[in-house]
C-alpha cells in the first residue's frame, strides 16, 4: 500500500517541508510523473514539482537504479565498498542531489538548507572563529564553504573520491579548508584532541549499514580527536525509523568511547527532518 496519504498528511499538519515531502513521494514511488499526480491537488507541492521538474526527474531515474536499497552490509569492507560506489555514481547524477536528495538537484534549494543548518551551528556555539572543525563524510564541501570564514580551519573527509573532488572545486582557493580522501575506517591522519568539533550529517547512516563494529571505532576515534569539552554532532543515526534503538545504539556506543550525551532525537530544523545529536567529550 502507497504510503502517500502519510506522507501528504504530514506535511498538511506541518511535520514536514514541502521538499521533504516531495523526496519521500519519490523515495516511495521513483516516479516523477505518478508524483505530480498524487499532488495534483496540493498547489505548493505541485508547484515544486514544476519548478524543479528536471531534478525531480533525475532523482527519479536515481532511486531507480537501486543501488542505495540494503539494510544491512554483508560486512564492514563490503559496506564501505557500496557507499563508496555509491556516491562516486551519485555525485555524477546531480552534486546537490548527492548530498540532500530534499534539494530536489536545486542547488538554490540545497543552500537555504545549508544556511539552516550554520545557522543552528551559530546559535549552539558549535562553530566560533577559534574552532577546528572536521566533517565526517563531507559530501561536496557545502559545508566546509560555508564555515570557512566562520572558523579557524575546516577539515573535511569522504570515502568517496568524486565527492572529495567535487568538494576541491567548490571550495578552491579557501586557504582553511583541506578534504582528503579517507578508507572510512578511522581517524589515522588526525591527532589528538586537534578538534573542537566533529560532525557527521547524513553519514552514520552508512556506518550503521556497514556495521556496528565501525561506529564503535568511530566514536572512539572521534573522542581521540576532540579537545576535552569539544563537540561532536551527528544528523541522522540510521534510516531505520526507529528512534528508540537509534538512541539505545547511542548510549551504549558513546558510553563505550567516553562521550557524554547533550542532547538527542531533536528535530529544530525547518527544510531538512533531520535528528540531531549533540554529544560532548
Amino acid at each position: 500500500m502507497s504510503r502517500a496519504p502519510i506522507i501528504l498528511g504530514r506535511y498538511r499538519a506541518g511535520e514536514i517541508s514541502a521538499e521533504i515531502a516531495v523526496m519521500e513521494l519519490l523515495i516511495e514511488h521513483e516516479d516523477a510523473a505518478e508524483v505530480a499526480r498524487l499532488v495534483a491537488d496540493v498547489p505548493a507541492l505541485l508547484a515544486l514539482c514544476e519548478r524543479h521538474a528536471g531534478g525531480v526527474s533525475r532523482i527519479a531515474t536515481m532511486l531507480r537504479a537501486g543501488l542505495d536499497t540494503y539494510d544491512h552490509a554483508e560486512s564492514v569492507e563490503a559496506g564501505i565498498a557500496h557507499t563508496r560506489q555509491l556516491f562516486d555514481w551519485s555525485v555524477q547524477q546531480s552534486e546537490e542531489a548527492s548530498v540532500a536528495l530534499y534539494s530536489l538537484g536545486s542547488a538554490e534549494v540545497l543552500e537555504r538548507a545549508t544556511q539552516e543548518l550554520v545557522a543552528l551551528y551559530v546559535a549552539r556555539g558549535w562553530i566560533a572563529a577559534d574552532r577546528r572543525v572536521l566533517q565526517i563524510g563531507c559530501g561536496i564541501g557545502r559545508l566546509e564553504q560555508a564555515f570557512a570564514a566562520l572558523v579557524r580551519e575546516v577539515h573535511g573527509i569522504d570515502v568517496s573520491p568524486r565527492m572529495i573532488d567535487a568538494a576541491r572545486r567548490r571550495c578552491a582557493g579557501l586557504p582553511n579548508v583541506t578534504f582528503s580522501v579517507t578508507e572510512g575506517r578511522d581517524l589515522r591522519a588526525y591527532p589528538d584532541a586537534g578538534f573542537e568539533l566533529v560532525h557527521a550529517i547524513d553519514t552514520f547512516p552508512y556506518l550503521v549499514q556497514a556495521g556496528m563494529s565501525l561506529v564503535e571505532s568511530h566514536l572512539r576515534e572521534v573522542a581521540r580527536v576532540l579537545v576535552p569539552g569539544g563537540d561532536f554532532v551527528i544528523g541522522n543515526w540510521s534510516y531505520s525509523a526507529e528512534p528508540a534503538r537509534d538512541l539505545a545504539e547511542l548510549e551504549q556506543t558513546a558510553a563505550l568511547a567516553g562521550l557524554t550525551i547533550v542532547s538527542a532525537g531533536e528535530r529544530p530544523l525547518a527544510l531538512w527532518d533531520g535528528t540531531m545529536f549533540h554529544l560532548r567529550r
